[in-house]
């Protein structure tokens, strides 16, 4: 199959895209990761992480202007040849193999303790690695207008959940109001920033956007409204659960789910959790393992990306099991992923532009001479 470049979305396709791709961790660890780096004033230090992610943004797109219509790895190509562009591929790709193969073992083994407690843990991951794998066959086209479906869905299940939950808040959970202190507010607030690394996707994006001002309007957008789930669903949670036993459940999410109660007729709401949660993970899995093969493909110089679909995703199958359990999928995740994934995406991404940009006017100025 051969990336058709006459392929357009808009911006509603490319804002749900992402901002699933953000929002997703919500249902897995967001809310207990927050609450472990500033305690009580977990809340404040996603307003934070939300508020350096747009000015990091800022910087990129402002640098991206130049390049109106081409992704990173045309950038990459301009500013260092093939050999950059390879390197720039493979890089990206492999963060992308990364979180697939991560998300789809932390996924798999919450289904498993939810729902299958007696199903190999196989059996559970065989699924989701269908969906991706079909999912792949279909095209980019095909995942972007699904998920413009189900992400909306998504959403509303999960405001269900936030209202739902609003007869057990206490306000008096939010003291001390600064937390662990203002260090851990701004300081991990910082690093913790790499809970946008998915961002990356968006610079694969532009050939199939209109213009530059629809990559702008659909980051700034996108980082916002992700930005304003999490600040909710942190403060939502802290509400809930006393510092420091919100520290225990591994699901918040779920654990807030299962509180809900509404009269005798409607109980067991986390039967919505569990349904949004699946939908939310495959979609995640397919958007992240489809670019992730189109960027190695794109790096490799290949015409055709639909041979590759069924060996990597045998390689992200076995990646999954390389962690020995959840406790240390849980500590990947925490201690190298969500501490250093800004590096690539903000970093890396953006030493990429800067380099294409002055390599551009160096151009300029010698033709010019």
């Amino acid at each position: 199959m051969q990336m058709d470049k006459r392929i357009k979305f808009g911006r509603w396709e490319a804002i749900m895209l992402i901002s699933n791709l953000v929002c997703t961790k919500i249902f897995l660890y967001f809310n207990r990761m927050t609450v472990e780096d500033a305690g009580n004033a977990g809340w404040m230090m996603s307003v934070i992480i939300g508020a350096v992610a747009l000015l990091l943004y800022a910087v990129l797109i402002s640098l991206y202007r130049k390049f109106e219509g081409r992704d990173i790895l045309d950038i990459a190509e301009m500013a260092g040849g093939k050999v950059l562009r390879a390197v720039a591929g493979f890089t990206l790709g492999g963060v992308l193999f990364v979180l697939a193969a991560l998300t789809m073992r932390k996924f798999s083994e919450d289904i498993k303790t939810i729902s299958l407690p007696t199903s190999p843990l196989s059996y559970v991951m065989a699924f989701f690695m269908a969906g991706v794998v079909i999912a792949g066959f279909l095209g980019i086209e095909s995942i972007v207008r699904h998920n413009a479906i189900v992400a909306p869905i998504v959403t509303a299940g999960y405001v269900v959940i936030l209202l739902g939950i609003m007869p057990k808040i206490d306000i008096t959970n939010l003291t001390p109001i600064f937390g662990t202190g203002l260090k851990d507010i701004f300081l991990k607030g910082f690093y913790r920033t790499s809970v946008f690394a998915e961002l990356l996707v968006l610079f694969m994006l532009p050939p199939f956007l209109e213009s530059y001002n629809d990559v702008r309007k659909v980051g700034y957008v996108s980082i916002i409204a992700s930005s304003f789930f999490m600040v909710t669903g942190s403060l939502v949670y802290i509400l809930v659960f006393p510092y420091p036993s919100s520290m225990e459940p591994f699901l918040p999410v779920f654990n807030m789910a299962r509180l809900i109660g509404l009269g005798r007729f409607f109980q067991r709401i986390e039967s919505l959790f569990v349904f949004i949660w699946v939908m939310s993970a495959l979609i995640y899995l397919v958007t992240v393992f489809f670019f992730a093969v189109y960027t190695v493909s794109k790096a490799a110089g290949l015409k055709y990306l639909r041979p590759l679909i069924i060996p990597f995703a045998i390689i992200v199958f076995s990646g999954a099991f390389l962690p020995v359990d959840l406790l240390s999928v849980i500590e990947i995740e925490r201690g190298i992923v969500n501490t250093w994934g800004w590096a690539v995406t903000f970093g890396f991404i953006g030493l990429i532009m800067f380099a294409a940009g002055l390599r551009k006017r160096g151009r300029r100025e010698t033709k010019g001479k």
